[in-house]
C-alpha cells in the first residue's frame, strides 16, 4: 500500500500560464498513456483504474474529507490524503461485484502529462505534474476527435508518513510564492481525480 498527500486542480481550459510554465521549465519529457476509470457517482473519496500501459488494477482511498488550504497568491485547494493498492488484472470483473462496484461503467482518459519532483529530504519529495486530458464516453479512447477536453494541474507527496504534508506544502508554497495570480488559481474544481470523475 501506498500513502500520498494531494493538492489538484482541474480546468476546462488550460491552466494560468504562469503555473504551466513554471512547472514545463523543470519537468521532464511529455508522456502519454491512457488511463481506464470506473465511474463511481456520488463519491469523490474511492478511484478505481486499470492504469494504461499496464496490467493492474488499482484502488484508491481517501479515508477522511480534504482539508481546505489556503496557498500564496490567493490560491486555495483541498490537501487530501490517499491510500493506493494494486493489484494483478486477471479476475478483477469477478471482483468489483462483490464489492459492490459496477463492472460496466468504464471511461478512458487519455493524458498527456509532464511531471517534475520537488526533493523534500532523502527519502520524500513531492511530484508536480501538469497534464492535459481527454475524456472519452465509453472504455476506449475513440472516435478519434471526440470527448472533453480539459487540464489538471497536481502535486502528490511520497516518503515516510511523517514527511507527506510537509513535503506537499513546501512544494506547493515554493510554486505559487513566486507567482503572479490576480485572481488565485482559477480552477473549475479543486479535488482529487475521483472527485471531478464524479462531476463528468
Amino acid at each position: 500500500m501506498d500513502r500520498t498527500a494531494e493538492l489538484r486542480w482541474f480546468f476546462h481550459r488550460r491552466p494560468p500560464d504562469s503555473v504551466a510554465a513554471w512547472i514545463e521549465a523543470i519537468a521532464g519529457p511529455l508522456e502519454s498513456r491512457c488511463d481506464v476509470y470506473l465511474i463511481l457517482p456520488g463519491t469523490d473519496a474511492l478511484g478505481v483504474k486499470v492504469r494504461g500501459g499496464t496490467t493492474k488494477l488499482e484502488f484508491k482511498l481517501r479515508p477522511r474529507p480534504g482539508e481546505p488550504v489556503t496557498l500564496p497568491g490567493g490560491v486555495s485547494g483541498q490537501r487530501e490524503e490517499w491510500q493506493r493498492w494494486s493489484f494483478a488484472r486477471p479476475g478483477w470483473t469477478r471482483l468489483l461485484p462483490r464489492l459492490g462496484l459496477p463492472a460496466t461503467a468504464w471511461r478512458a482518459v487519455s493524458k498527456q502529462r509532464r511531471t517534475a519532483t520537488v526533493p523534500y529530504r532523502t527519502e520524500s519529495g513531492c511530484r508536480v505534474e501538469f497534464c492535459a486530458l481527454t475524456v472519452f464516453p465509453g472504455d476506449t479512447p475513440e472516435p478519434p476527435g471526440s470527448g472533453q477536453r480539459w487540464s489538471t494541474v497536481g502535486f502528490e507527496a511520497y516518503g515516510p508518513d511523517a514527511d507527506l504534508v510537509p513535503a506537499l506544502m513546501a512544494a506547493a508554497d515554493r510554486l505559487f510564492v513566486g507567482l503572479d495570480l490576480n485572481d488565485g488559481l482559477g480552477a473549475d474544481l479543486a479535488c482529487g481525480y475521483p472527485g471531478w470523475l464524479a462531476t463528468l
